[in-house]
């Protein structure tokens, strides 16, 4: 989970690269612990990263964002 409010703090910070990074581990741990309601805590940021989908590394987290529903 704290990986899920440090993503949520760079995004704010106006880094979507860090973000995406934070999000993106925090989505393989929580995957990795078959823990789907921090899965879905990762998942609340994707709508403000959507105007970032080109930026490094957040495209590849929305791609899987998607893939696990």
């Amino acid at each position: 989970m704290f990986l899920t409010y440090q993503a949520e703090t760079y995004l704010r910070d106006g880094e979507p690269e860090i973000a995406a990074q934070s999000a993106t581990r925090s989505l393989d741990v929580a995957s990795r612990i078959n823990a789907p309601r921090c899965v879905a805590m990762v998942r609340g940021p994707e709508p403000d990263l959507l105007p970032y989908a080109h930026t490094p590394g957040v495209g590849e987290l929305l791609e899987r964002l998607r893939a696990v529903g």
